[in-house]
């Protein structure tokens, strides 16, 4: 029996179009999380709707690897720009990830008020004094490289994935993450499909569109924009399955 490729999605309106794709569809809910099970070109594929979050796609992760030991995740969604040059529509391909909301602030006193632009981002593990970068699998980042020309709504951009339980809507926040992590855009889920995968040594990759830049005030949040990193990963998909055949 051949390893599973799993495709995952937060929200119903960035799973839809995935699950028309795939043939011989069957629902399988586990501990109250939806999975779709099919084929694709004769290659099994499962689609998993995560829902929003950190928590949520955690434990969609872990039960989707339990469950069906797939041979890659490919994560993908909607994000918010950070680089003043992205634009909605815009693919950023994850090469790395890093939590944007694992920080440190700095001590202040009482009536000394806040200044998120002083904290830094750290990675909280034993021994660890430093933010750390996860990196996606190479081989990915390489198929992802050669399906980049069948895309035409937008660029296509290799880069940091940022993500965290967080909206930033504040510019100058915003700024300050992407000059100083060199972020692309920020998502909710990322981060925790990375972190996981990691562990466990199962191949990964984000796929993220541009639904909004907060920094271009006419790009207003747009979900269903998130057709086009469906659309996206399906490619990156098929040319997956091509090398594994």
């Amino acid at each position: 029996m051949k390893k599973p490729i799993i495709i995952q999605g937060a929200m119903e309106i960035e799973v839809e179009y995935l699950i028309k794709q795939i043939e011989n569809i069957k629902k399988v809910n586990i501990q109250g999380y939806e999975f779709y099970e099919g084929t694709m070109n004769n290659y099994p594929i499962v689609i998993s709707k995560t829902n929003c979050g950190e928590i949520e796609m955690s434990v969609a992760t872990i039960l989707g690897i339990l469950k069906y030991n797939p041979i890659a995740i490919i994560n993908q969604g909607t994000a918010g720009a950070h680089d003043l040059s992205l634009c909605q529509h815009d693919i950023v391909v994850g090469t790395s990830c890093i939590n944007i909301n694992s920080f440190e602030a700095m001590a202040k006193e009482k009536g000394q008020g806040s200044n998120p632009l002083s904290w830094e981002l750290k990675t909280f593990k034993d021994g660890i004094d430093e933010l750390i970068e996860i990196p996606a699998s190479e081989e990915l980042i390489e198929l992802a490289n050669k399906v980049k020309h069948k895309y035409t709504n937008g660029k296509v951009v290799f880069g940091i994935l940022g993500g965290g339980d967080g909206w930033n809507k504040e510019w100058d926040r915003i700024d300050w993450l992407n000059k100083n992590y060199h972020t692309l855009c920020e998502d909710m889920e990322s981060i925790a499909t990375y972190t996981i995968c990691k562990k466990q040594n199962i191949p990964v990759i984000g796929i993220r569109v541009i639904s909004n830049n907060e920094r271009i005030k006419k790009q207003i949040y747009d979900k269903t924009i998130g057709l086009d990193s469906q659309k996206f990963a399906i490619e990156l998909c098929k040319e997956c399955i091509r090398s594994n055949k």
